[in-house]
């Protein structure tokens, strides 16, 4: 199993890695477009209010659409696209009352596979439009992936005390300490990389803020799949599961880098 983590993780980065190093923002907001229709297919798939075609389909609809408005749309038009996003939805259901039976159901939960997904990953988007923007976007997946890669060694090797026995008994917290270990070594790789990406202070602390959001988002799709009983989201890639199963770190982290770099003004748009 490890042996085709390994292989299937190093298939993919030889695919996104030159995509976002020199696709440039068009490539690289359909890769992430790509990864997050999937992930919502997969979603929707599992969720018991999206069962039926056409509640997939206008989750599909939904989150292309989402894509499309952060990828057309100024960073000041986000609170925007977020705080419509619902409505519209809602919206488009009283117009198919009669298709769609379970109206609440499945309005509420395309609105959440948006929120939980779609929004998070699409900052992506923005923060490929910065100045260096593809390197913040390499940032974020490096020191999370490098995260994920020292929280499995360490819980694997090591892990005695467990972190949540009822929300994902396999997580512990030798496992979160070797992902705060991967996280800084990922941090130090981009520094070697992109020396002039920022300051290695701001670096250090944009990187302990990810050590506590991305299990976080690990354990936030532990407990949904626990609730849903289910081992993985999906089987795309083989040997992780899903897309969703490889993105749950992603998901609080992408927004994080994004509004630490903005906040910070380590960034300028381009």
């Amino acid at each position: 199993m490890l042996g085709l983590r390994v292989i299937t993780a190093a298939v993919l980065a030889a695919i996104i890695l030159p995509t976002l190093l020199f696709g440039g923002v068009e490539a690289i907001s359909v890769l992430v477009a790509i990864f997050v229709l999937i992930g919502t297919w997969e979603l929707a798939s599992k969720l018991p209010g999206l069962r039926s075609n056409s509640s997939k389909v206008l989750a599909i609809l939904f989150s292309t659409s989402i894509m499309f408005f952060f990828y057309i749309c100024p960073v000041r038009a986000i609170p925007t696209i977020v705080v419509f996003a619902p409505l519209v939805i809602l919206g488009i259901h009283l117009f198919l009352y009669n298709v769609i039976e379970n109206t609440i159901e499945s309005a509420s939960q395309i609105i959440f596979a948006c929120a939980y997904l779609v929004v998070p990953l699409a900052h992506a988007v923005p923060l490929s439009r910065m100045n260096n923007g593809n390197l913040w976007v390499i940032f974020s997946l490096v020191v999370v992936c490098l995260g994920d890669a020292g929280a499995y060694f360490g819980g694997k090797y090591l892990g005695r005390r467990r972190l949540s026995t009822h929300v994902s008994p396999s997580k512990t917290i030798e496992g979160l300490i070797g992902g705060f270990g991967g996280n800084l070594l990922g941090m130090l790789l981009m520094k070697l990389i992109a020396p002039n990406l920022a300051p290695l202070w701001a670096l250090f602390q944009l990187s302990v803020i990810i050590a506590i959001v991305a299990p976080i988002g690990d354990l936030c799709a532990s407990a949904l799949k626990r609730r849903l009983e289910i081992k993985d989201f999906g089987s795309i890639i083989p040997g992780h599961g899903g897309v969703l199963d490889r993105a749950d770190s992603l998901i609080p982290a992408i927004p994080t880098v994004f509004y630490f770099v903005v906040l910070s003004g380590l960034g300028v748009f381009s």
